[in-house]
């Protein structure tokens, strides 16, 4: 049976959710459905396993109702009410709630006052104008409309690195279990940690190809097979993933790993290096070239033996892109990248006192078995209502909690430090939001900008520089905005923002959170050959979101980063002394 996460069972509500208010239906059972979205999402224990002890009732907001929905997902894949919801419009029409920023409301109006029943035709109507005189649109509204229809046809093509990994670790257990199986790994955009994957390719090496791909092709993942052959199994993934399988000889392993690894541009690169050295490369094996042809095999069952062939260090998977790394091994000039390992603590968290779902101590508990020595927890500031901000008073409350939970680790010598920060809206003039009356109290601050946006890219940079030059902000939050298949990065002059932060010692974030991953790899790189410190933060709002650490981590390899670029590798009395600089 395929396992079902909390994931998806969080996006069929969400579903439910659209659909209801497509319908008009009454406000207070919408807003139920949404609360249980966001419990669902942030839950800790996996609910597929509450369900099958009879137990969904006891996840707050899951009533007799709901858990019987969720059951029912769980049992069947499928859910009677939501289907029901489905058959009240027409398909197109449903498709388009999942267009970002095209919600409920946009969709009942295109439909009812024009008549639009798909994507296509929405598409249409947005190029021939005829979407600007309805009202809440305009010929802003209908560029932006295409711009996000392009944006969701993109997601449809490729899904987020954290919702690939999974299955791929999944299938690669199951084939480590098949007798014939010497070797398997994964491959591809995946194995290279780009933040968004198209396909999934997995790697074996057999001496009896032909079981290994019979063992393939029934395992449970796949919704389906596309092909299947005697060293290669092709299938779909639930959500459309294309997953191939190949099981390639012992002897090529290696050559099969860089080449499907990739990136097509890399291995362009090596075989034209090889061919300088009067070798070809292929998916078998490194060969001599006689008289144009492959000849005698040099190399091919290890990875490292296909780059020694060419005269090069082996290239750590994330940094095959083509953006200088053969150099930079020609040169002995490859970093020396971090490592997960490497983090000592998180620096971006939130508690009850916010938006999150735990407690200080509970946060404090899950970090210290990742083996993690300190801590900060950053809930938001007072403006950000929303986010249930804080007020000076539970400021003052908090500080008195997080002193109470690092006595009771001095207490029990943990050797384990919580320290207090705050996640500070940058406002609109660039002044952070945080009372005069608290600064004080802070560790460190964290700037943000959570609101007041606008398409000025002058003045939002202006925003944001004059933050980080106001000595009070040690470091800035997911600088760009930007959700990944979903929303794009707000106007900002980044180079202006990192020159800035470079030049008045303000750290910028890598936060981990799956679908952020903000900086990106390529800003990443940009920040650090401008001279800035990095953190990579999960942002979590539940202890289930501190593994995500890793997510950072593969972004900051990819962005060329080494320990000694993250602030959060340093021990915790390296950090107070950066941090108190800027109190000083």
């Amino acid at each position: 049976m395929r396992r079902v996460t909390n994931g998806e069972i969080a996006e069929m509500l969400e579903q439910i959710v659209g659909l209801l208010e497509l319908a008009g239906e009454d406000t207070f059972r919408i807003r139920s459905y949404q609360r249980a979205v966001d419990t669902v999402a942030a839950y800790p224990e996996e609910l597929a396993n509450l369900h099958a002890q009879g137990k969904l009732t006891s996840v707050p907001g899951i009533g007799k109702s709901l858990a019987e929905k969720i059951g029912e997902y769980l049992d069947d894949g499928k859910v009677t009410y939501l289907d029901e919801l489905r058959a009240r419009f027409p398909e197109g029409v449903v498709e388009m709630l999942n267009i970002p920023g095209f919600g409920p409301r946009s969709a009942d109006r295109v439909y009812q006052e024009l008549g639009i029943t798909s994507v296509d035709q929405l598409e249409a109507a947005a190029k021939e104008g005829r979407l600007r005189d309805l009202k809440g649109f305009g010929p802003k509204a209908e560029e932006k409309v295409l711009h996000n229809i392009a944006q969701y046809r993109l997601a449809g093509e490729r899904a987020l690195l954290s919702e690939i990994l999974p299955v791929a670790d999944a299938m690669i257990a199951k084939l480590e279990a098949t007798p014939q199986v010497l070797r398997c790994a994964m491959a591809g955009s995946a194995r290279r940690h780009r933040e968004t994957v198209g396909d999934l390719d997995l790697l074996a090496t057999s001496e009896e190809p032909a079981k290994v791909s019979a063992a393939a092709k029934q395992f449970d993942e796949f919704v389906d097979i596309i092909g299947a052959g005697d060293t290669k199994v092709s299938g779909h993934l639930a959500g459309g993933r294309q997953v191939d399988v190949r099981v390639v000889p012992p002897d090529s392993y290696g050559a099969a790993m860089v080449y499907f690894t990739g990136s097509q541009q890399h291995n362009i690169a090596l075989r034209s290096r090889a061919l300088k050295l009067g070798l070809t490369i292929n998916e078998y094996g490194v060969f001599r070239l006689e008289n144009g042809e492959a000849g005698e095999k040099v190399a091919g069952t290890e990875e490292e033996d296909i780059y020694k062939a060419v005269g090069l260090p082996w290239i750590p998977p994330e940094l095959r892109e083509a953006q200088g790394e053969i150099e930079a091994a020609e040169k002995g000039m490859l970093p020396d990248l971090i490592e997960l390992t490497d983090i000592h603590g998180d620096l971006q968290m939130h508690t009850r006192s916010s938006d999150g779902h735990q407690s200080v101590a509970q946060m404090a508990d899950a970090a210290r078995e990742l083996g993690y020595s300190f801590i900060g927890v950053t809930d938001h500031s007072p403006s950000l209502a929303v986010a249930h901000g804080m007020s000076v008073d539970e400021i003052k409350q908090q500080h008195d909690e997080i002193a109470e939970v690092n006595t009771a680790l001095e207490s029990g010598k943990h050797g384990f430090s919580v320290l207090h920060g705050i996640e500070a809206d940058i406002l609109t003039d660039g002044s952070l939001d945080v009372p005069d009356e608290v600064y004080d109290l802070f560790d460190y601050v964290i700037g943000s900008l959570h609101q007041g946006f606008t398409s000025d890219v002058k003045r939002m940079t202006t925003r944001a520089v004059t933050a980080i030059k106001s000595g009070r902000m040690d470091f800035m939050a997911h600088p760009t905005g930007r959700i990944l298949l979903q929303r794009e990065a707000y106007g900002l002059d980044l180079d202006a923002v990192l020159e800035a932060a470079a030049a008045n010692d303000v750290a910028m974030e890598i936060n981990a959170f799956p679908n952020r991953l903000d900086l990106s790899d390529v800003n990443c790189r940009h920040a650090r050959d401008l001279g800035c410190l990095l953190t990579i933060n999960t942002d979590s709002h539940d202890v289930a979101h501190l593994t995500n650490m890793q997510y950072g981590v593969f972004s900051a390899r990819r962005g060329w980063i080494e320990a000694r670029n993250v602030i959060n590798t340093w021990d915790v009395e390296q950090l107070r002394k950066w941090f108190g600089k800027r109190r000083r």
